[in-house]
């Protein structure tokens, strides 16, 4: 049996969190050749699939509708409330505006509708060990200029981004039912997450109290997500697959 693919644990989420509301419209944001979408076909063979990603050339499904863009800052091609169910797979840490790719998301997602995102995890704690110890987080080694010419520029991880300001960028976005999961548990960290999770849970206490002694009270939403950043998943997981809801107001503005 061939090794899974970050696909595979993205499509696996998917079909957990829509188990009960399965999805018909689908945009999959940087698809790339379109795997996760042959990923969901096999559980939902009527999804309705659109790509959108700036190479046009890469999607090989030839019944897939293709919109062109630069995530980094365009406006997708698609009208507001459009999707029931948007995935942007270990497409972040390619960009230099993650925000506005994860708003453009929102803008296009209905009401209710669910946002799944993975990245490399670079606050596990082999990760911070490695950053420790050679200034860099895992998965983002020094890394060639945009115009070499041995090197496809879209495969450089530019931007690390830890769970805590993703999940914020969901929340500051409207997004509500926000949650993490890990692709596979890393061995090395799940050692250090055993000896390290007292010493982690006092030192987050204190940062706490001195944070509302010191600035002011930060919302509960805002205090869960810091709560979460150090959960068993983040300290321990190898890739962060990130959901959430786009808040369904019921209409009203």
């Amino acid at each position: 049996m061939s090794e899974l693919m970050i696909v595979d644990y993205v499509a696996a989420a998917v079909f957990d969190l829509t188990a009960n509301r399965p999805p018909v419209e689908h945009l999959d944001m940087g698809a790339g050749p379109g795997d996760l979408i042959k990923r969901l076909r096999t559980r939902y063979p009527k999804l309705r699939s659109c790509a959108v990603d700036y190479n046009p050339a890469a999607l090989t499904l030839t019944d897939v509708p293709f919109g062109q863009a630069n995530l980094n800052l365009d406006r997708l091609p698609y009208k507001e409330g459009t999707f029931d169910l948007v995935t942007c797979t270990e497409v972040f840490e390619h960009l230099e505006n993650y925000r506005h790719a994860l708003r453009e998301a929102g803008r296009v997602l209905k009401p209710g509708g669910l946002f799944v995102v993975s990245t490399p995890n670079v606050v596990s704690l082999k990760s911070r060990w490695v950053f420790l110890t050679r200034g860099l987080f895992t998965y983002f080694d020094p890394l060639p200029l945009k115009d070499e010419p041995k090197f496809y520029p879209g495969q450089r991880h530019i931007t690390p981004i830890p769970f805590f300001y993703i999940a914020h960028a969901l929340l500051d976005n409207d997004f509500v039912e926000i949650a993490v999961r890990a692709d596979r548990i890393q061995r090395t960290s799940a050692l250090w997450a055993r000896l390290l999770r007292p010493i982690l849970r006092l030192s987050q206490g204190r940062n706490l109290r001195r944070r509302r002694r010191r600035y002011f009270w930060l919302p509960d939403q805002v205090e869960d997500l810091a709560k979460m950043h150090n959960s068993w998943t983040v300290l321990t997981g190898r890739t962060l697959i990130v959901s959430a809801r786009k808040k369904d107001t019921g209409g009203k503005s």
